[in-house]
């Protein structure tokens, strides 16, 4: 998964995923809505005691990092799920430095699937929501495109080490 603006949802804290939505407009959603998404989006993080255990890969923009939905105490919070969640041997964080001078992913989050069929799938966010790609030479593309975003990005070592940083400045 490749995430510009937010936390990806399957590893958003309840108080983070709670901010997201509380800073939803257009429509303002009402409380028991935000409780309702709060609780969808939360149960994506069961995603990492599946079984059998996915491979699961995240490219996250620095800013996704230093963005404080909720304020500081809900981003430190965040931060630290994060770095507990990369601990797991089946999960890889990356992040994709401010001081790219290149990068692959200027046209926006992806999210990449294989299902258990090795049939490859790749999904698209957009503003009114989001499209399944399933077709080549797309398909391929977008593929392409993280590998490229990942040999881009920092190694897991730097960039725990930089979201450890910006969580010990909070």
């Amino acid at each position: 998964m490749y995430q510009t603006h937010l936390i990806p949802g399957s590893l958003q804290t309840e108080t983070y995923a709670r901010a997201v939505f509380m800073s939803n407009c257009c429509p303002t959603l009402d409380d028991k809505e935000v409780e309702r998404q709060v609780a969808i989006r939360v149960a994506r993080g069961q995603l990492f005691a599946r079984t059998p255990t996915p491979s699961v890969s995240y490219v996250l923009e620095e800013s996704t990092l230093t963005r404080p939905l909720g304020g500081r105490n809900t981003l430190k919070e965040q931060l630290h799920h994060i770095l507990a969640i990369a601990r797991l041997r089946h999960v890889k964080v990356q992040v994709m430095p401010h001081d790219r001078e290149t990068h692959a992913g200027l046209n926006g989050n992806m999210i990449l699937l294989e299902t258990a069929e090795r049939r490859q799938l790749a999904y698209v966010e957009g503003h009114r929501g989001g499209y399944f790609v399933s077709e080549q030479p797309d398909l391929a593309d977008l593929f392409g495109k993280y590998g490229t975003l990942r040999a881009q990005a920092l190694s897991l070592e730097a960039s725990a080490m930089l979201i450890e940083e910006v969580a010990g400045k909070l």
